[in-house]
């Protein structure tokens, strides 16, 4: 048992004979401190909980899993784990922890691209399973008195965090992982985005639409269509292919700038056979167990291997031939696609010897913090050759600690539907709570659809009180008939619902001063933008059942429509003052 603060302890089970407890996430940031009377204190009563409430043991199952197994009292109630569309209290549940891709999800999707083993009591404590191998989270749904929390591989620790609140708990574990250092203040504004910008006239034309209507936007981004015409086979040209489509990236980059309009470009980790990058990249893939690179020949956009980038030189080798040259384009942030990885089976075989390790590293030891190391890499070399520039870097994975590098995750490819919506505020919420501060969706959703423009304006009246304001979705066209295309940008709305589409744009602008204060209190202060209303409410009872609201920040309840067709719905206000600003504001800016 070793401490690491006035209210925080770690854990650790070391089981006979057991060989593979590496722990290689650099998730914790501070150190242990001395063993001061304060902390022989704190460990004489953490000692007594931890007798009552913890058994960590070996499960004889087939995944050959290591268990903490935890007591859980009758009332007791267990938040957190990061990115799940389940209700707040996931007491009753079992889920992976394991990062996962789930195209068109909705409410009820248990394992989503970001899985966080950080969970918050509300008996007055918290659990940080500082471990990226493959597990489980058992809240309940098993025995309804235990929580069990099992890995395959890694160091088995817990960091035991009490608190009097849950802000106390969330603070602490801050301390332990880190905050997030400010945005840029463009990052709060307003995003033109979709899947995908097909060529610099498209681009161009649209954006010229977004300022004939009077809409403002910050950036623009550019989905893979930036170096291929096809959504197959081109992973990993990493440059303007089409001549013709894209003449000039350079001039065109320059023009947004001048107005203000900033670029962001993606990626992924993926190197596909017969792009301009296959050739040299060979020798950064992941490898199998001789050896030799592995190429996945059963992936989705096509045959090629994947970047093993705990590899130093593979991180270097990124950062120089497409980081570096596209900054010399002008390009002023990036968005990381399909890190968890996507594709990722067990077989493959990472290096970690930069970071001493001398064995290959099996997938499913090292899934949950690949995209963790992407993150870490981009802000490791922006913060040596950029330092004087705040990165944006819009990405849908990562690890805990991964707050520390800039990431701005969005909530993966949700559905084009009500449904898809409401389950934005679990995942929101749950993210929040497990310390990922700026946890977004794409604003009216990406996949399928009927075109139902009034869920369209219900989604970006709620992503105005959200980290990131980012109008996103599957707008294909010729390029895929099959897929279902509706514009994400406003000014392309239909007129009868365009005003109110822009009257959330406008509202996002005009809440800029106390957005960015948010901000800053994340960065200085470790308090989150957005949560659940019983953080701010512990003690109220009904508040603790709340999801269909939120907090943004301390001084605004968040009451989104979220049923078709509501033209009222019930509203739980806490105990204080409450002044209803929103439905004025709207009214003025739609009707004068």
């Amino acid at each position: 048992m070793i401490p690491y603060g006035s209210n925080v302890v770690k854990v650790v089970f070391q089981p006979k004979g057991y060989r593979t407890n590496e722990n290689i996430t650099n998730a914790v940031i501070t150190k242990p401190v001395s063993q001061t009377a304060v902390i022989a204190d704190l460990q004489h009563g953490i000692v007594a909980w931890k007798q009552n409430k913890v058994k960590p043991f070996v499960k004889e199952d087939t995944g050959g899993h290591h268990v903490f197994r935890f007591m859980l009292d009758k009332e007791e109630k267990i938040f957190g784990g990061g990115e799940r569309a389940l209700p707040l209290n996931r007491r009753g549940y079992r889920f992976p922890l394991y990062n996962n891709p789930w195209y068109g999800y909705s409410n009820g999707a248990d394992a989503l691209n970001f899985s966080v083993p950080f969970f918050t009591s509300s008996k007055g404590y918290g659990l940080f399973f500082d471990n990226a191998s493959k597990g489980y989270a058992d809240i309940g749904k098993t025995d309804n008195d235990f929580f069990e929390a099992g890995f395959v591989s890694g160091e088995l620790n817990v960091y035991i965090i009490f608190g009097n609140d849950y802000k106390e708990i969330l603070s602490s574990y801050y301390k332990l992982t880190g905050t997030q250092p400010l945005p840029p203040r463009w990052a709060m504004g307003n995003f033109m985005s979709r899947f995908g910008y097909s060529s610099e006239a498209q681009v161009k034309d649209i954006a010229g639409k977004m300022k004939q209507e009077g809409i403002p936007f910050d950036a623009v981004i550019f989905d893979l269509f930036w170096f291929g015409d096809s959504i197959k086979n081109t992973l990993g040209n990493l440059e303007w292919v089409n001549k013709t489509k894209w003449p000039d990236p350079k001039k065109m980059i320059g023009d947004f700038k001048k107005d203000n309009i900033n670029t962001v470009l993606i990626a992924e980790p993926f190197i596909l056979k017969g792009t301009k990058n296959y050739d040299a990249a060979n020798k950064y893939f992941a490898v199998d167990s001789a050896g030799r690179p592995f190429n996945l020949t059963d992936f989705y956009f096509g045959y090629g291997g994947l970047l093993d980038i705990f590899r130093k030189d593979a991180g270097n080798w990124i950062w120089k031939n497409h980081y570096k040259k596209q900054i010399a384009n002008g390009v002023h942030a990036w968005w990381t696609d399909l890190g968890e990885p996507e594709k990722h089976p067990a077989s493959i075989r990472h290096s970690l010897k930069d970071y001493g390790v001398k064995r290959l590293m099996g997938a499913d030891e090292v899934h949950n913090i690949y995209g963790h190391y992407w993150n870490r890499m981009l802000s490791e070399h922006y913060a040596k050759e950029y330092p004087n520039q705040r990165l944006f870097h819009l990405n849908r994975s990562g690890f805990a600690g991964s707050q520390r590098y800039n990431i701005f995750p969005w909530s993966g490819d949700i559905s084009r539907s009500w449904s898809g919506l409401q389950a934005q505020l679990p995942v929101m919420l749950g993210m929040s709570m497990s310390g990922i501060p700026y946890i977004h969706a794409d604003a009216g959703g990406f996949a399928g659809g009927e075109g139902d423009i009034e869920l369209y304006v219900r989604w970006l009246q709620f992503a105005a009180f959200t980290p990131i304001f980012r109008p996103h979705g599957t707008a294909l066209f010729e390029i895929d008939p099959n897929a279902y295309s509706f514009p994400s940008e406003p000014a392309l709305i239909d007129t009868a619902y365009r005003e109110y589409a822009k009257s959330s744009v406008q509202l996002r602008y005009q809440l800029l001063p106390y957005n960015y204060t948010l901000a800053y209190k994340q960065a200085s202060k470790a308090e989150p933008l957005v949560a659940p209303l019983y953080y701010y409410y512990p003690k109220d009872m009904v508040a603790v059942n709340v999801g269909d609201e939120f907090m943004w920040g301390e001084n605004i309840l968040v009451a989104p429509v979220l049923e078709k067709g509501a033209t009222e719905r019930k509203i739980y206000l806490p105990e204080g003052k409450w002044y209803d600003f929103l439905i004025q504001q709207v009214l003025k800016e739609v009707y004068g």
